[in-house]
């Protein structure tokens, strides 16, 4: 298989043959998946093709992968059956089958959390993400010019956190060197926008929707990506990000692996999301919007990252003291639909209930404002998620 030559490719010596083998990799071998697997995973293969320039800087590190990577099951194999019942482990190859597809919907019904590992955002490139927000948030500034647009790093008014919201991609003209934060974080979220696109393939493929229906909604590429840092604590420390839900479509949380703490609220119990297998998962939760589109077939699940002090949590206490003994980092990625899309396509084409409530009538943009408490004219997100919305929403989640 094309995964062995993968193999015989790194041993060679030859920088040439190496290039030439990235080229075809990059436009030839893509076309060729999509026509042997038929035409439902052509714009699967062109994930691949259509962002050549990442793929020729991460071709060397996918040899070393992929044979591993092809011996990984395409389903979900969690580590147990405690860990199963939230946010199991589904493997997406660079082209997903119609299990995987199914097994992640599946996933997703079930508690609205699921992690993924990809070879479409390599471990290295998570590592050197997570030092490049760690190094963008301790800087001593409160705003760093340096990074176009510029990176504010905002203490939260309510959680015990600093974090920084990118709207867009830093530009290439401030990235600097390769290794430099605004370069890697770059990097980073074209990975993420390549991932986004086979998990929306994958939801679209499993709720026998056209393959790039919601791919197709999300050309804009209206993401947005939240550096977090949280600051070490004490046995009296209480959520280190209060209960919420999401309110895109979907999220790809990026943590060091480290510690534990984050938590979903799932059938009216606070269960820990596994933190640390396997390498290079991506957590990945469902929003609002994908919710109402579902009509809530597919739940935006509330979670938070607790403490020792959170009221109600089945994480060992031993688990949460230690997580407050350290700093903790991580990125949060938010797939946004475009922002002339309406919240209730989904809703409306599989012939549910056709009323309209206040948020199903707004587009995007003036949706994600309103559950933001932002006023940004663009529609982005303001960084905060906690208004009367999101009140209402844990009240009526908690209260069962």
């Amino acid at each position: 298989m094309w995964g062995e030559a993968f193999y015989q490719v790194r041993n060679t010596k030859s920088s040439v043959f190496l290039g030439v083998v990235s080229f075809i990799l990059a436009t030839v071998l893509p076309v060729v998946i999509a026509i042997i697997a038929g035409p439902d995973d052509v714009s699967s293969a062109f994930i691949v093709s259509n962002h050549r320039p990442f793929l020729f800087r991460q071709t060397a590190a996918w040899m070393d992968r992929m044979k591993q990577q092809d011996q990984q099951h395409e389903c979900w194999t969690g580590p147990g059956p405690e860990t199963t019942q939230v946010a199991p482990w589904i493997h997406i190859p660079l082209v997903p089958s119609l299990d995987v597809s199914k097994s992640l919907v599946a996933a997703l019904q079930t508690s609205g959390f699921l992690r993924v590992t990809t070879p479409l955002v390599p471990v290295e490139l998570q590592q050197k993400a997570l030092r490049a927000a760690t190094t963008i948030l301790l800087q001593q500034d409160e705003s760093d010019e340096t990074t176009d647009p510029p990176v504010t790093v905002t203490h939260h008014p309510t959680d015990p956190k600093i974090y920084a919201m990118l709207t867009s991609p830093p530009s290439s003209k401030c990235q600097g060197s390769s290794s430099s934060p605004s370069a890697v974080l770059a990097d980073y979220w074209e990975a993420l926008e390549l991932a986004k696109r086979a998990i929306l393939r994958c939801i679209a493929v499993g709720l026998d929707l056209d393959p790039s229906y919601l791919e197709r909604l999300h050309d804009e590429n209206n993401s947005s990506l939240r550096l977090l840092r949280y600051p070490k604590g004490t046995t009296h420390t209480g959520n280190r990000c209060k209960e919420h839900s999401d309110y895109g479509t979907i999220t790809l949380l990026l943590t060091d692996g480290l510690v534990s703490g984050l938590e979903a609220f799932h059938e009216g119990t606070w269960i820990p999301v596994p933190h640390d297998e396997p390498a290079g998962a991506l957590v990945v939760n469902a929003g609002s919007l994908l919710e109402t589109w579902t009509n809530q077939a597919i739940p935006a699940t509330l979670h938070r990252v607790a403490g020792p002090a959170s009221m109600g949590s089945t994480s060992s206490p031993e688990s949460l003291l230690d997580a407050v003994k350290r700093d903790r980092t991580s990125i949060a990625f938010f797939a946004d639909p475009n922002q002339d899309a309406k919240a209730s396509l989904l809703l409306q084409q599989q012939g549910a209930n056709k009323e309209t409530t206040e948020k199903q009538i707004m587009n995007v943009a003036d949706y994600i404002r309103w559950r933001s408490g932002g006023d940004h004219k663009d529609g982005k997100r303001s960084g905060l998620a906690f208004t009367q919305e999101e009140e209402d929403r844990i009240q009526r989640s908690t209260d069962g």
